[in-house]
């Protein structure tokens, strides 16, 4: 999955989650396995499309759980059959929303999160409500929905952790950016400017920290990495605390998650791989990674790949951080990934390639979805999301 590309104070330009799970679109398991056997493949045209949900070429705001379908509209999470594309629940939140009828085409909603709370399986969103109290501009909503049935489980409202200096015009928004040690790391945006990042325990639905300054996006081994405090920092903060597990001074202007890492490009224009977990860098060819790219994960194989449309692209070992393989003529776009399968639209064709091997091993999976499992795939066309069932 393409987790979104961050410059300073910005909201993700796809936002999400930033989990990898929250799209639903790695691969089950762990480990470094073997690579891709039989993808799934798609019925070559959509069963259903979601007409003008996101802006255009935005990263699908859904994930996918079994045969059912999660997707972020303005002010709703809306709830469809992944085989017929009919709507199943559309749950809203309980408060008046901040913002009435927003565009969708204008704003990137966050990604719903995908993720375990007390052992089941469990969608996270977020929502922007009017405040209860004048000591805030706003109160965040977060509601958990059970991913098997579709029925709420919880909700809990409360102010937004920071009196943000900029007041939200048109859009205010809720971002779960990953879930790591029963915390769920959340960043609030107002008109699409990142203005607070916190953590909520899932345990007790409490706000543990806050912070206005440091953009934290990227999750792996207890800590939330993203934009230091400082203008010219890289920083990373422990989820359970909000206090600064490491710092690096090396002037970021964009990054991308990469599985276990963040892929910084700096104000020189050089690109950096730095360990979520501890701010290291793992070193790479001059020239392997670069601005251009956006990385999927799969965590079944373990691998991260990276690649720039009809450029070049190559995967790491997400354990060890050694290059598998790269291609210097790569050809397509890089879309999602799947229990070792890499899906890659090339012109008019979609193929699967090997994660660890980047070997094409299907040349007709019928569509390259962004999101998908065994039961179906999501794409974005525009700002239309279309939905492909498997074969």
């Amino acid at each position: 999955m393409e987790l979104g590309r961050w410059s300073r104070r910005g909201a993700a330009g796809l936002m999400g989650v930033v989990a990898l799970l929250a799209a639903g679109c790695t691969g089950g398991g762990g480990g470094s396995g073997a690579g891709a056997q039989d993808p799934v493949t798609f019925e070559a045209k959509p069963v259903h499309v979601m007409a003008d949900v996101s802006p255009d070429h935005a990263w699908p705001a859904a994930v996918l759980h079994e045969d059912t379908v999660f997707l972020s509209k303005p002010n709703a999470l809306v709830v469809y059959d992944a085989g017929s594309g009919n709507e199943r629940a559309r749950i809203s939140p309980q408060g008046q929303a901040l913002f009435g009828a927003t565009d969708p085409t204008e704003y990137y909603r966050a990604v719903p999160m995908l993720t375990e709370v007390d052992g089941e399986p469990t969608v996270l969103v977020g929502f922007t409500v009017e405040p209860e109290s004048g000591a805030t501009q706003l109160d965040v909503e977060i509601v958990a929905v059970d991913a098997a049935t579709a029925e709420v489980r919880w909700r809990t409202t409360f102010p937004e952790p920071a009196a943000a200096p900029v007041v939200p015009q048109k859009d205010a928004a809720v971002s779960i950016n990953g879930v790591e040690r029963g915390v769920a790391v959340m960043s609030v945006s107002h008109d699409s400017a990142t203005q607070v990042t916190f953590g909520l325990s899932l345990a007790d639905r409490k706000v543990l920290w806050h912070d206005d300054d440091v953009s934290a996006f990227g999750l792996d081994s207890g800590v939330g990495a993203g934009f230091g405090g400082g203008t010219s920092t890289v920083a990373g903060v422990d989820v359970e605390t909000g206090e600064q597990a490491w710092e690096r001074e090396i002037d970021p202007k964009r990054m991308v998650r990469a599985g276990p890492w963040i892929v910084v490009t700096t104000e020189d224009d050089e690109t950096r791989l730095i360990a979520i977990a501890d701010g290291t860098e793992t070193t790479l060819d001059e020239g392997e990674l670069n601005n251009e790219m956006s990385c999927n994960t799969d965590d079944h194989t373990s691998v991260v790949v990276c690649a720039e449309d009809d450029e070049s692209a190559l995967g790491i070992d997400a354990d060890s951080g050694e290059v598998l393989w790269s291609d210097d003529s790569w050809q397509g776009m890089l879309k999602g990934t799947w229990r070792g399968a890499v899906y890659v639209d090339r012109d008019d064709s979609a193929v699967a390639l090997d994660a660890r091997t980047g070997e094409v091993v299907d040349d007709g999976t019928g569509a390259a979805p962004m999101v998908l499992n065994d039961h179906a795939g999501l794409d974005q066309q525009g700002t239309d999301v279309q939905l492909y069932p498997a074969r």
